[in-house]
């Protein structure tokens, strides 16, 4: 038994290291947006200099950003805000699985797999909401671009672009979480943790 039980272990410890990172940084990015969202980052957008077409197209551009933000904007910031917060405990969570301090792993293992899955179905949540925004987005963004122009390589933006940016991102991290919730959920994994809790310490 202490070998499989060591690979499973290893395996548990491998998994938890990518759970995070993915969370760590969907956490971070998630605070990040939130604050994007806030009327300080507006107002400081309404200062953008316009000396030149391509500054002024920026500038424009800039004014779309904020008018597609505003149908939910308090709405999606407040979804970031607990979305960070579910981050925040996948992410300690999977920390516990390489650091239990004590704490029983089976005690961890049900904690890990309710906070990875809550994150993912948050993590939808949310990429459906920033699909609708990149959207609207797009449609205003169309509309200040003189036909038959593109958009200019300094001003960052695509924006159809960022449509196919929300979707991907959605589903590299949300299903992410969901399989490492189904890991931490399958009978391997709940043996090694019943077989650690009753090993002498």
């Amino acid at each position: 038994m202490t070998a499989p039980r060591s690979v499973v272990g290893s395996q548990a410890r491998a998994v938890a290291i990518v759970c995070m990172l993915m969370s760590g940084i969907s956490g971070a990015a998630s605070v990040s947006g939130a604050v994007g969202l806030s009327d300080v980052v507006t107002r400081s957008n309404e200062s953008l200099p316009r000396d030149t077409p391509t500054a002024e197209l920026i500038a424009r551009l800039a004014e779309a950003h904020d008018r597609a933000a505003q149908p939910d904007r308090h709405a999606r910031a407040a979804l970031l805000v607990v979305l960070a917060i579910s981050m925040f405990f996948t992410f300690v969570s999977a920390g516990r699985v390489l650091r239990p301090a004590g704490l029983p792993r089976e005690g961890i293992r049900r904690l890990l797999c309710g906070a990875a899955l809550t994150s993912a179905i948050l993590r939808t949540v949310t990429g459906g909401a920033d699909a609708a925004f990149a959207l609207r987005f797009a449609r205003l963004a169309a509309q200040i671009l003189p036909a038959g122009e593109r958009f200019p390589a300094a001003s960052g933006v695509t924006p159809m672009l960022t449509v196919g940016i929300s979707v991907a991102q959605t589903v590299l991290v949300a299903g992410s979480l969901a399989i490492i919730a189904q890991y931490f959920r399958s009978a391997r994994v709940k043996a090694w943790a019943a077989l650690q809790d009753e090993a002498p310490r």
